[in-house]
């Protein structure tokens, strides 16, 4: 989580997290990480600030289970996580597979945490997919002064090694992981 001047960003984990920092950072707004308890990604009702104004992002569940193996690929697993104690497999369809039979929906599920329920969202949720502009929208409407330029500026940070580690899917797998995560793909438009 990051608290800024006048707003949070609540953090979903693999959703561009990581370069919204630096985006905000260089484009002139100062702000401070929060971490209670360690190295976990705070959800909303661990949020210091109640009153600011609330964004987050999401990301579609194909690009999201991607994404994350292809960063435990690179950077190692974590059995302190229950995705990776649970799901964690050397090849791509054997984890994604893990993860729709020993945890099915759990992106789906865990959303809520970070950007509320459909009845109660945040005040604002972007998406990976347009990062750049979903973070300008976010910082313009919670009144923010910033560098724009800055933010389109800046290239990709923390990416994962998609060369050594290819994650494909194949058509069932795809349709299994889009029956699972249907929640979330119903409710922000995937």
């Amino acid at each position: 989580m990051l608290i800024l001047p006048r707003s949070c960003l609540l953090h979903v984990p693999k959703t561009g997290g990581s370069w919204v920092k630096k985006a905000i950072l260089a484009s002139g707004i100062q702000c401070e990480a929060f971490s209670p308890g360690g190295n976990h990604h705070p959800g909303l009702n661990e949020c210091p600030a109640p009153d600011k104004f609330k964004f987050a992002f999401v990301r579609h569940p194909l690009g999201l289970y991607r994404s994350y193996w292809q960063y435990k690929m690179t950077y190692g697993w974590d059995n302190r996580s229950a995705i990776d104690e649970y799901c964690h497999a050397d090849n791509f369809d054997a984890f994604v597979t893990r993860v729709i039979t020993r945890m099915p929906g759990v992106y789906s599920q865990s959303i809520a945490d970070f950007v509320g329920t459909e009845q109660q969202p945040i005040d604002f949720i972007g998406k990976y997919e347009s990062l750049v502009e979903d973070l300008i929208k976010a910082l313009t409407m919670a009144g923010c002064r910033f560098s724009e330029n800055a933010i389109r500026a800046l290239p990709p940070i923390n990416v994962s090694n998609k060369e050594a580690f290819p994650a494909e899917y194949s058509p069932e797998l795809e349709a299994a992981v889009l029956r699972t995560e249907a929640g979330i793909i119903n409710r922000f438009n995937y």
